[in-house]
């Protein structure tokens, strides 16, 4: 009778443990996450999955302002304590639609300061360069700063809908953590 019911729990927290597994799949996630180290900096590619939805494709044909804020943190991996968090950015992509000159300007800021600006006549590039990024220099290891056992942190937060159709509502994906690397303090 025990091993009966203990089987059947078992089963249970099995099947809900995969449904929750799989309904976190289905959502806006982070797919990809590379971390390069080049001497000191610290380079950052990443693909962000299941936010391109009809909606939002509506919203930037309309011409509004469309953007994703992606919170990027470093910290230093302690294997038997509490890790130590080095350094935060904020990187934002926005993509706007002219209709005059039927062009996607898409701009890229790092902090708050402007990094990139550029301009495409194609959605699907306008789309491409909203949800995925290579080699973005987003850390530079100061001299005296851990440079061993470190690793980025991410997540992706993006307007999904209104509350009352004025209040923007956050979405927000789960952090997506990196493989661990070390920095060179004198690159070759």
């Amino acid at each position: 009778m025990r091993s009966r019911l203990a089987t059947a729990l078992l089963g249970g927290v099995f099947l809900a443990s995969a449904f929750l597994f799989a309904q976190e799949e289905k959502g806006p996630r982070i797919t990809r996450l590379k971390v390069e180290s080049r001497g000191r900096d610290v380079f950052l590619g990443f693909t962000l999955a299941g936010v391109l939805n009809p909606e939002l494709a509506r919203k930037i044909e309309a011409g509004l302002e469309t953007a994703i804020r992606y919170d990027i943190r470093l910290y230093r991996r302690y294997p038997y304590w509490f890790d130590d968090f080095i350094e935060q950015r904020r990187y934002r992509v926005a993509v706007t639609f002219d209709p005059v000159t039927r062009e996607y300007a898409v701009e890229e800021t790092v902090d708050g300061k402007p990094l990139r600006r550029t301009t495409t006549r194609d959605f699907a590039e306008a789309s491409q360069r909203l949800l995925s990024v290579d080699n973005l220099l987003v850390f530079h290891v100061a001299p005296g700063r851990p440079t061993r056992n470190l690793y980025v942190q991410m997540r992706a937060s993006f307007d999904t809908s209104y509350f009352l159709t004025i209040i923007p509502v956050d979405s927000r994906t789960s952090w997506k953590k990196s493989k661990r690397f070390n920095v060179r303090a004198n690159p070759p």
